[in-house]
């Protein structure tokens, strides 16, 4: 497909028409075509109407005026989608590394990083000499063991290397980097907040983690801002090759805003991003100034805590332990004194309180001082839109709570893909049933339900997979058939919604982002079927055949797609360039399995659950990759 290589100022006008266009705004829910100028919606409507407007004058008066009135044949166009949970910096990471996310078994793992090795000697060369990958997952594999460094000394005698585990919280590394790190590795017990495994004879087998994977990590040299920089590009055409028009870019760190703003002065960024930066420790602070980039590209106004761990890691905190680990019910990160200080200090500087949530405990606790705040400011809470993250395992009193209170629960559907065959043996069908629960939630009535991927820690990019998931309850396989609690399955019109209306509303954008109406931002995105009546299965199916962001096309598929792409290519203004996609085409994607590989950047090392204050010193962080 052809990228277009910026989202500029020029004032680019087309009419888009004879397409299926679902505006997912009320008053006019749908229509057939719509005439963009100056980056916005100027008219939408049936064609004839649209063809009448002055926006429509406008382009019949403009050079090239036959290009600019483009036939979608019948192709449906919906708003842009936007994933309002995500890691952008962490996904572009994890293309400097070896992808394991398919190996069967630790031979087959080490036998990938050895091709990936061979093939990629310059990110070797850059990593001072270190093999690096990331995906693997021994729960997938027979016998669910933790493999050893000797599995991997046998191809990589001499070479140091790490394979980081799919969850970000555990590292495999050989003799050879066992050997380079020795002098930091304790002879016996553990460092704080982390965990070294060990043999019978005491000796490190070459599993590491949480805090102890930091002792590894120190020794690698950092991926240069060069290339950081080409695979954020990649990613970006990804983004835009699947419908993506937009991001809430959690964890974000300085040097990733800076990335993202230097390509915008540059005209090379092609995605609207809603940054929050991380509160706690190792966060930034209260004082760091909002950013709001004029082209509305960038905005950062959001800090986010996180209030517990992963389900998958037994750490999510819960109100009874886990059935399948009795006695341990996982870790609140904070005290709710602790908590409440915190939010009360990023509050009073007007930063929206985002907090990740997976555990019943953890919600409640999130809950209870969100509460005690709000009351205390008496203001409309809803105004503040304070959110929750992941807000997975809901006691069935605080279900109600959410809607009461105006806060925002933002969910990831494909998490229910990806979890379903392990959650309910942890948590038992009870809990279970109050687990994902966005059918439940929405009918309490909460202001919003933003949908996300949280890519790449536990979802991937493509926003159908999500979409499926939220109509389905089944895995992009179609298991199990009919739905797993599908009770709690919502609409096509709500799924949308979530990754358009909500999205809006939950970045403060609801005004002109995620409806096509008059004077809103022209982003919006083109597909090959009607997402809202094609078969379930078929959803995942459906191709992007453009994309258009702030009325530019940042994405064409290839011309000989269809006619609607051939016509959008044609709105490609000329000195865009062209670029190839170094990888498979969503469709293939989607198959893939909706859990995405590991998060690879230094701070996913402190995020499991943790005393507030106990987490490692993330001092290097920011020279690290500036």
């Amino acid at each position: 497909g052809r990228m277009v290589a910026s989202v500029v100022a020029t004032d680019q006008a087309f009419v888009l028409r004879n397409g299926s266009v679902y505006t997912m705004a009320p008053s006019q829910p749908y229509a057939s075509a719509l005439c963009v100028a100056g980056g916005r919606i100027q008219a939408v409507g049936g064609d004839e109407a649209v063809m009448r407007s002055s926006c429509a004058a406008k382009v019949a008066a403009s050079a090239g005026a036959a290009s600019r009135v483009v036939d979608l044949a019948g192709a449906t166009v919906i708003p842009g989608l936007t994933d309002s949970h995500a890691h952008i910096m962490y996904e572009s990471a994890r293309r400097l590394r070896a992808d394991l996310l398919e190996s069967a078994l630790p031979a087959d793992a080490v036998r990938r990083a050895s091709e990936w090795a061979r093939s990629n000697p310059e990110l070797v060369k850059a990593a001072g000499g270190w093999v690096q990958g990331f995906g693997w997952d021994q729960t997938k594999w027979p016998g669910g063991a933790f493999p050893t460094r000797k599995d991997l000394d046998t191809m990589f005698p001499d070479v140091p290397v790490l394979l980081e585990q799919l969850s970000g919280h555990a590292c495999w590394i050989n003799s050879k980097a066992l050997e380079v790190v020795s002098a930091d590795i304790p002879a016996t017990g553990d460092p704080e907040g982390g965990h070294i495994e060990r043999d019978t004879s005491g000796k490190p087998t070459g599993i590491l983690s949480d805090g102890a994977m930091y002792l590894v990590l120190r020794h690698i040299r950092p991926y240069t801002v060069a290339h950081v920089d080409k695979a954020l590009t990649t990613v970006l055409h990804e983004f835009a090759s699947l419908g993506l028009t937009g991001v809430h870019d959690f964890d974000a760190l300085d040097p990733d805003l800076k990335l993202y703003q230097q390509r915008i002065a540059r005209g090379d960024f092609t995605l609207r991003v809603y940054a929050a930066i991380r509160g706690g420790a190792g966060g930034g602070s209260p004082d760091d100034p909002f950013i709001k980039t004029e082209d509305g590209l960038l905005t950062k106004r959001t800090v986010k805590f996180f209030s517990d761990g992963a389900m998958g890691s037994w750490s999510a905190a819960m109100l009874k332990p886990y059935n399948d680990k009795p006695g341990v019910s996982g870790t609140l990160v904070y005290t709710p004194d602790t908590f409440r200080s915190n939010v009360t200090a990023w509050a009073a500087k007007g930063y929206q309180i985002a907090t990740h949530a997976i555990g019943d405990a953890a919600n409640r606790q999130v809950l209870d001082v969100y509460e005690e705040l709000l009351k205390e400011r008496q203001s409309n809470t809803s105004d503040l839109r304070w959110r929750v993250e992941h807000a997975q395992i809901l006691s069935a009193e605080d279900l109600p709570r959410f809607a009461a209170l105006g806060v925002i629960p933002s969910m990831q559907p494909s998490h229910v893909a990806a979890d379903l065959a392990y959650a309910e043996a942890r948590l038992g069908e009870e809990r279970v049933s109050r687990s994902y629960a966005w059918r439940t939630l929405l009918g309490t009535g909460v202001t919003a339900l933003p949908f996300g991927s949280d890519f790449p820690t536990a979802g991937s990019i493509p926003p159908l997979l999500g979409i499926h998931a939220a109509v389905t309850r089944e895995t992009a396989e179609g298991v199990p058939s009919g739905g797993w609690f599908p009770e709690q399955r919502v609409t096509r019109e709500q799924a949308i919604k979530g990754y358009t209306v909500d999205a809006a509303f939950a970045s403060f954008r609801e005004k002109e982002l995620g409806k096509l109406q008059l004077g809103f931002l022209a982003d919006l995105v083109i597909f090959d079927r009607d997402l809202m009546t094609v078969d379930s299965p078929l959803l995942l199916n459906a191709t992007v055949l453009g994309t258009i962001v702030g009325g530019h096309v940042v994405y064409a598929a290839n011309a000989s797609t269809s006619a609607a792409a051939a016509g959008l290519a044609g709105l490609v203004p000329p000195r865009a360039r062209n670029f190839h996609h170094p990888r498979e085409g969503p469709k293939t994607q989607a198959f893939k399995k909706a859990v995405g590989p590991a998060a690879s950047w230094w701070r996913t090392y402190t995020e499991d659950a943790r005393e507030d204050g106990r987490a490692e010193d993330e001092d290097g962080v920011e020279e690290e990759f500036v």
